[in-house]
């Protein structure tokens, strides 16, 4: 048996088979996102991982003027600082595993599901969404300022349907880096497949650029987690897409099938 995955029936968990704890800990952690939302900052491993990648991220991508093309040294030094994370991250979840395989079933139900809780943000992204809708009960001014939070394009000039529209459509482009994704790996490599994609996710967002951010070049310091990102991503992006297609008409589904190639 592999180590990281959840041990078969009869094996660990305290009694418990292993499906039973996987599927008791999923709802657990979608139960406190729904109740409790995001956990505080100091204890929020993703934030945890945003400082690993900002410390590291400003070593290896050179400022701007340093900039040269290709840069292959950088692009090693991107995957490494990637790799080097991405061990921890790992390391760290089966850890968890581990320990809750030494524990009674419920025991380990439940720490598998406060630990994959704040690898998973459905409560965030409605929060923000109805956050924009209340903004333009206030003005439309206050609704584009609010929007401006979730998107990178131009506000200014959006008409309050289309602001609305924007933070759908924003919602809906999260659904899977923030929901799907996570529960699809969760499934399919339990907590440590869930914990690595969302390390992988936020090293996109932070490093996945081609170009400036920040006074730096990214183009080839993140182009390993750019093609990480694309990679984790490409099977939970078209569930997700399933997801939100799946009821709508025939020309939905000729939009999907176009979007996918």
């Amino acid at each position: 048996m592999m180590p990281w995955l959840p041990p078969p029936p009869g094996e660990g968990w305290g009694g418990g088979t292993a499906a039973f704890i996987s599927i008791a800990a999923l709802w657990l952690a979608l139960a406190i996102d729904a109740w409790l939302g995001e956990p505080p900052a100091r204890w929020h491993p993703v934030v945890w991982m945003g400082r690993y990648l900002d410390g590291t991220g400003r070593r290896i991508a050179p400022r701007a003027e340093a900039a040269r093309s290709p840069d292959f040294p950088r692009f090693l030094a991107g995957a490494m600082a990637w790799c080097v994370g991405a061990a921890m991250v790992l390391g760290a979840a089966w850890a968890l595993t581990a320990a809750a395989d030494r524990l009674p079933g419920w025991a380990g139900a439940l720490l598998l599901g406060l630990a994959l809780k704040p690898l998973l943000a459905w409560r965030m992204l409605r929060d923000e969404v109805l956050a924009v809708e209340d903004a333009l009960a206030v003005s439309l001014d206050a609704g584009r300022t609010r929007l401006a939070r979730l998107v990178s394009r131009d506000v200014d000039a959006l008409s309050a349907a289309e602001v609305r529209e924007s933070a759908i459509e924003s919602l809906a482009e999260n659904l899977n880096d923030s929901v799907v994704a996570p529960i699809f790996w969760f499934v399919v490599l339990g907590l440590p497949g869930a914990a690595v994609y969302r390390f992988a996710n936020t090293a996109d967002a932070m490093w996945g650029y081609l170009g400036l951010r920040g006074g730096r070049d990214w183009t080839w310091a993140g182009k390993w987690a750019a093609r990480a990102d694309d990679v984790l991503s490409w099977v939970p992006a078209r569930l997700t897409a399933l997801l939100l297609y799946g009821p709508a008409q025939r020309p939905g589904w000729r939009t999907l099938r176009r979007e996918a190639c």
